[in-house]
């Protein structure tokens, strides 16, 4: 079994990733995994967009994709889902510190360079735009989490006119297929 609890999102390459666990995983294995989906940091982009920034994070892949690339990259029988969670900061300095906490930001437009004290009092201002009179005067923040798990399936021997079975191919089919005797 391989369990990967947000790390999906973080990679780069993701279709490489799952073709890594994919070799990891024995035959017959289980893959589960969560990430964040494309609902995550709606507000916080809303208020990059407001204000001409380039976007806070890159762009998070649909949960349907993910069952794509799952078969894709070997699995069977992907099974996704999905949450939002609204969670709620005290300040802006309590929000930005739990981003930092979570990891990288991929966005390849991302901003290069060192900001200063000025941009970061005008994004602390920008970051009360997301305050909810409702919610006390609590910043509050989306974040899509997608859920999915897939399995290693038994390799399948291809159909055609003329199949071609390498031994070791046929070992594993071998050892996989019940008993006789299991039947009786």
């Amino acid at each position: 079994m391989l369990w990967a609890n947000m790390q999906l999102h973080t990679s780069a390459e993701p279709q490489n990733l799952l073709k890594t666990w994919h070799r990891a995983l024995a035959q017959d294995g289980f893959l589960m995994f969560s990430c964040l989906g494309p609902d995550t940091f709606r507000e916080l982009r809303n208020v990059y967009a407001r204000h001409g920034w380039p976007e806070p994070a890159h762009e998070f892949t649909d949960m349907h994709d993910w069952g794509d690339m799952l078969v894709e990259a070997g699995f069977a029988e992907p099974v996704m889902d999905m949450e939002r969670i609204t969670l709620s900061y005290e300040s802006p300095q309590r929000l930005l510190a739990e981003l930092r906490s979570w990891g990288r930001n991929l966005n390849v437009q991302r901003f290069q360079g060192l900001r200063g004290r000025r941009w970061l009092d005008q994004l602390n201002q920008a970051l009360m735009e997301l305050a909810r009179p409702e919610e006390g005067g609590r910043l509050t923040l989306t974040f899509e989490i997608v859920y999915g798990h897939a399995l290693k399936p038994s390799p399948r021997v291809p159909v055609s006119a003329r199949a071609v079975i390498g031994l070791e191919q046929m070992q594993q089919m071998l050892r996989n297929s019940p008993r006789i005797s299991d039947k009786v």
